[in-house]
């Protein structure tokens, strides 16, 4: 979905690329950038727009002619097989059996996606922060400085309160969300509110955990910095937090308003 500027970014209705009928098939053209894994996948499914106001998932085999993979894009994280890859579409036809549910209905067969998708990258580097406060633990546990252990001393405790209260409160923000997709909610709401914490919250647990580990912590000694370095995107993958906090908002505005009417 993903596309340079002026295309689609956190906001899909931004989207450039096209997909126009052809007899029996399809033609798409258009740009896309940040396509992570896109370097080794066997197929890729391709939002393009089929007219003013809807969009179309397809699925494209790779080494499809027309469809080529471009130079990774360089980035601060380093985790995700297949980097994070330009795709453009150059008269890319496919046949009408290519189209991935129904035609111009891709914007809602994302939302099907986009939910679980929020939580799967909240409860993967919710784990790495985990793994970044069990490292500081023991880093802290050990280490003696004016006269105590780390551990013992009141700003230090601070910190590890701070990192034990984001958590727990992110794992309960993850398993809320996780009920209602599980219960067969949208979860849209839950899950914005879930991504947008959490992406915070592990930022700070592992911030929190350099610190305390001092020279150790921003040093190669110990996994912490390339912890940073992978956990700080996430602020911007699947929806910045800024356009999470638009969201959720406007539905905090709309559910006011359905309850107690709009002012006149």
């Amino acid at each position: 979905m993903t596309e340079p500027a002026p295309g689609a970014g956190s906001d899909p209705a931004a989207l450039t690329t096209t997909a126009v009928r052809d007899g029996d098939d399809w033609v798409i053209d258009g740009r896309k950038w940040f396509i992570t894994g896109a370097d080794g996948a066997a197929f890729f499914i391709v939002m393009a727009r089929t007219n003013d106001d809807a969009a179309t998932m397809f699925l494209v085999d790779a080494g499809t002619p027309g469809l080529t993979v471009g130079r990774h894009i360089g980035t601060m994280d380093h985790a995700f097989t297949g980097g994070h890859c330009e795709v453009t579409f150059e008269r890319c036809r496919v046949p009408q059996e290519a189209v991935l549910g129904e035609a111009h209905r891709g914007f809602a067969h994302a939302q099907v996606r986009l939910a679980p998708a929020r939580l799967t990258h909240c409860m993967r580097w919710l784990g790495l922060a985990r793994r970044a406060n069990d490292i500081m633990l023991g880093a802290v546990v050990e280490r003696e400085l004016f006269g105590s252990r780390l551990a013992d001393l009141g700003l230090a405790q601070h910190l590890i309160a701070e990192n034990e209260i984001d958590l727990a409160a992110s794992r309960a923000l993850i398993r809320t969300a996780a009920a209602v997709l599980d219960e067969g909610g949208r979860g849209g709401a839950e899950t914005s509110i879930a991504k947008t914490f959490v992406s915070e919250a592990v930022n700070r647990v592992v911030d929190r955990s350099v610190q305390l580990c001092g020279a150790r912590g921003v040093s190669h000694d110990l996994p912490l910095a390339r912890f940073l370095a992978e956990i700080r995107p996430f602020r911007v993958y699947d929806g910045a937090s800024e356009v999470h906090r638009w969201a959720i908002a406007r539905r905090a505005v709309r559910r006011y308003e359905r309850t107690h009417g709009a002012p006149r």
